[in-house]
């Protein structure tokens, strides 16, 4: 793959690279060091070693295609396609708070849609909290249309009702019929 990188609104540039084994212990901090307002509006997935390890093979299998976006050694941004061999895969994106408004969104977007799309995907589908307009503003213009509301499962183990959208990438697409909940 060729090297990726996303910029902020000041300049500063972000390595992106494919989850690997050597992301194992920052992928935890990174989730940790969310504050309490960003866990509100990213839905959180499960951190300990097994699953990070679980993350991390299905990274490197191509089950699921999965990034982070490196400030120096930290990670700064985990976005990511959930099931990637199937034929509408479900897409989440996370930035760390200090980087949250940078425009850093968009890019990550533009990169998970890029890789359905040369993978022949039928579309993509992804869920947002309901209290996160400013994600919610971002993926509709994008493309994705809100096609209802879904309970969730978060990796702690509680439900969540979130706003389900779909994005077609071919025509006559339609979302799945899938059990939304962590992959792992």
């Amino acid at each position: 793959m060729n090297e990726r990188t996303l910029e902020t609104k000041t300049g500063a540039r972000l390595r992106v690279e494919r989850l690997a084994a050597s992301h194992a212990a920052s992928l935890p901090r990174f989730h940790y060091n969310l504050s309490q307002t960003s866990r509100d509006t990213f839905t959180p997935h499960a951190y300990d070693a097994a699953t990070v390890a679980t993350y991390i093979r299905r990274s490197t299998d191509d089950d699921d295609r999965i990034y982070v976006a490196l400030s120096g050694a930290d990670i700064v941004g985990y976005f990511f396609l959930w099931e990637f061999q199937s034929p509408i895969p479900l897409l989440g994106i996370g930035m760390a708070d200090a980087f949250q408004g940078q425009g850093l969104g968009g890019q990550m977007m533009r990169i998970l849609i890029d890789d359905a799309k040369d993978a022949g995907k039928d579309g993509i589908e992804l869920t947002t909290m309901q209290q996160n307009d400013r994600a919610f503003a971002l993926y509709r213009k994008l493309g994705f249309e809100h096609v209802g509301d879904v309970d969730n499962m978060t990796g702690d183990g509680r439900q969540v009702i979130e706003r389900r959208m779909f994005l077609a990438l071919k025509e006559g697409a339609q979302q799945s019929d899938r059990e939304f909940k962590p992959p792992v």
